[in-house]
């Protein structure tokens, strides 16, 4: 009645994706059909997020092979008109808050996302600190799927999401809703209560086969639940604007 709503956020402002996965690990598409499907949708860019080496049951990504794949990204840009693919990995959080992959290999990517994929029976102040030392990383730009749930198959795992949205405001880390059906984590009370700390939110389909990028409206309805604007959401920005989002965090 009063008329301040906030302007939520349209499906028209999102210009891409940020959390993808190829058949370099464990997705079916390849580079190329990623792209085009990316740029099907009306998307400006998409981010390439393979798992990191020590994620065996999805494949990994070796040094080596990642390399191959960065190269393969730049020559598929070269190419492309209008559209960039990411370069971007979904680095394993370790036990210890360690990141599964090299500085000199981490400064390469466009898009970190950093994830906990392992020792989910943690301490709820041990997983705290070990997901609050991996966004302290200056590469790190994206927690991906916060609580680690699966809907109806896994608990969230224990963990002080009140201290990590602090954390990720303090280190300029953005968060995920991460739009899988199963996942939908960030849920809206938590991307509301992130925003309202001054954390950029971030919109992830988890995509491994194409049709998966569909996932988007869970993700976006997800935000909108949680009363975020397009100022809120990383994926409303350009590529340029994006990039220098990831980069600001290093030079921070």
């Amino acid at each position: 009645k009063a008329g301040d709503l906030p302007a939520l956020v349209e499906l028209k402002d999102i210009r891409g994706d940020f959390h993808c996965h190829s058949n370099y690990s464990d997705g079916e598409a390849t580079l190329a059909d990623i792209a085009a499907a990316a740029k099907k949708r009306g998307y400006s860019y998409m981010a390439v997020t393979d798992h990191s080496q020590s994620l065996h049951v999805a494949n990994g990504l070796s040094r080596e092979r990642l390399m191959k794949q960065l190269a393969e990204i730049d020559r598929l840009n070269a190419k492309l008109k209008g559209f960039r693919l990411l370069k971007g990995s979904e680095v394993d959080i370790l036990p210890d808050g360690s990141l599964d992959m090299s500085e000199e290999l981490l400064a390469r990517l466009d898009v970190v996302y950093v994830a906990v994929h392992s020792k989910f029976k943690l301490p709820r102040a041990e997983m705290t600190a070990r997901v609050i030392r991996a966004m302290e990383n200056p590469h790190a730009n994206i927690l991906a799927h916060p609580t680690g749930r699966l809907i109806a198959m896994r608990d969230a795992f224990e963990i002080d999401l009140d201290a990590v949205i602090r954390a990720a405001a303090r280190t300029l880390t953005a968060i995920e809703i991460n739009s899988h059906p199963a996942r939908l984590d960030l849920d809206a009370a938590n991307a509301r209560a992130a925003a309202a700390a001054g954390v950029t939110i971030a919109i992830g389909t988890d995509t491994h086969v194409l049709s998966e990028l569909d996932n988007m409206t869970y993700g976006f309805g997800t935000a909108r639940r949680g009363w975020l604007t397009k100022a809120n959401i990383l994926n409303t920005r350009t590529a340029q604007q994006v990039l220098a989002f990831t980069r600001s965090k290093s030079r921070h």
